[in-house]
Order: structure tokens, then C-alpha cells, then sequence
């Protein structure tokens, strides 16, 4: 089966990207309007196009790709926000933007990563968006513990596609999964990570799991190390955008 081809939006330093290519999809280009995030993905990626404004592309500018991949800002739908929600001229607004574009290029799947928060704030709006435009959506919250993290970091993935491209009779592309994800699946209790318990009603127990700093700062606040820090926090862990891109490889292989 010939490798999916990727156009990845609010691409950020390219952590979904990544665990999307060691899946074995591979990307065509980026688009990203931080300075310090696209050199990243500039390294990462040589010779790729990067765009820089989400809302300047369209399907005459850039290459037609099988899955389209992103987050939107999550600001106005996070919990820890102020829950604006997702209306036009707030951060989160740009979602409107990736509907456009899953809109004219027609991409065989849309893969759309937020934080849980959006199952409270916008999953409405972004299921209804997909449906007036043809689209089918799934989705799954994944908690990065799952896949070996030190930390919960739970994220909502939706996966949409063509209606009528998945058929009654087709596996969903999230079925039940018989291994480590389907027996640990827990994101809204206590998660092991490596044999430890790490449940984030206890404000401290994550920092029981391990006995050194998780972030290894230096001492004089360059703008490298912050800027860093910043990509990271933006970022999820890759392994769970790898594991969504093998649901997509394996859903494939059943059609």
C-alpha cells in the first residue's frame, strides 16, 4: 500500500508530524505561523514548503494530500481557559479555517487533535461543520500515559472522513483494541505508567513517578530554551498521533 500523504496545519514544532511519519505517512508540507516553530520544522523536514498563515492557503496554493492534520488552538475550549468557545476572532475560531480547507481539498481524511476540553466546548460545532460538508467523524481521547509518559496529558482525537466512504459493514477506524491501549484505557481515572499509579485528582502524584526534574532548565532564561519549552507544551506526545495513523493504515488495508 503506497504511503498517505500529509498537509499539516498549526503544525507547531511538528510533534503530531512526527509520530504520523514513523507511522509511515508522508508529509508535504506544513503550515505554521510561529518564527521559532518553523526553523524546527525547517530541520526536521528540509526542502517541505512551510506556509505561514492558515488563512492564506487554499486548494490553488498548496498540493492536494490523502489526510489533512492539525490541532487548533485550544485556548477558548481548554478547561484551564476561559471557555469562549469556538466563534470567529477568538484563537479556537481558526477552526473555521480547517474546515475550509478539509472543505476544497476534499482529503480522504482529516485528522483534528485538541484537548479533551473540546468534548464540553465545540465538539458540536466541529461534528456539525464536518457533516454540512460531507464528512463523517469518530473520535477517541488518548492519554499519553497510555504510551509510556510520565504524565496523563490527555488528548481528543477526531478522525473524519468522505460520508459513505465507511460503510455499515467497514470496521470503524477506532475499534476495540485488544492490546496495551484497550487493557490501561483510562482517561478520566488512575493510569499506570511503568507499574506506578498516576491519577491527576492528586495534584503531586505524578511527581511520585519520578525522582529528577522533568524539565532541565539553564540558568541564564535564553529565549532558545524558552521558546523550546513552549513548542513542547503546545506539542503532544507523538505516539499518540502514531497510533491514530495506524488505525488509519489498518483501516485501509480492510477496505
Amino acid at each position: 500500500m503506497a504511503s498517505l500523504t500529509v498537509g499539516s496545519l498549526f503544525s507547531g514544532a511538528g510533534l503530531c508530524d512526527l509520530g504520523l511519519e514513523w507511522a509511515g505517512f508522508k508529509h508535504k508540507w506544513f503550515c505554521e505561523i510561529e518564527e521559532y516553530p518553523r526553523k524546527v520544522l525547517a530541520a526536521s523536514w528540509p526542502g517541505k514548503p512551510i506556509y505561514k498563515d492558515v488563512g492564506k492557503i487554499n486548494a490553488d496554493t498548496v498540493e492536494r494530500v490523502d489526510v489533512l492534520v492539525g490541532g487548533f488552538p485550544c485556548q477558548d475550549v481548554s478547561s484551564s481557559g476561559r471557555r469562549k468557545g469556538i466563534s470567529k476572532g477568538t484563537r479556537s475560531g481558526l477552526w473555521y479555517e480547517y474546515h475550509r480547507l478539509i472543505r476544497d481539498l476534499r482529503p480522504r481524511y482529516a485528522i483534528i487533535e485538541n484537548v479533551k476540553g473540546l468534548l464540553s466546548k465545540g465538539i458540536d460545532q466541529v461534528c456539525a461543520g464536518l457533516a454540512e460538508i460531507g464528512y463523517d467523524a469518530e473520535w477517541e481521547v488518548l492519554p499519553a500515559a497510555v504510551f509510556g509518559a510520565p504524565h496523563l496529558r490527555e488528548r481528543l482525537f477526531i478522525v473524519a472522513y468522505p460520508h459513505g466512504n465507511r460503510s455499515v459493514r467497514t470496521p470503524r477506524v477506532f475499534v476495540e483494541n485488544p492490546g496495551d491501549l484497550g487493557v490501561h484505557f483510562q482517561p478520566d481515572g488512575p493510569t499506570l505508567w511503568n507499574g506506578l499509579q498516576i491519577d491527576r485528582a492528586g495534584p503531586v502524584s505524578d511527581w511520585l513517578a519520578l525522582s529528577g526534574p522533568r524539565v532541565h532548565r539553564v540558568d541564564d532564561g535564553s529565549a532558545e530554551v524558552l521558546n523550546r519549552l513552549k513548542c513542547l507544551g503546545n506539542g503532544i506526545v507523538p505516539q499518540q498521533s502514531q497510533y491514530v495513523g495506524g488505525l488509519i493504515k489498518a483501516a485501509e488495508a480492510r477496505q
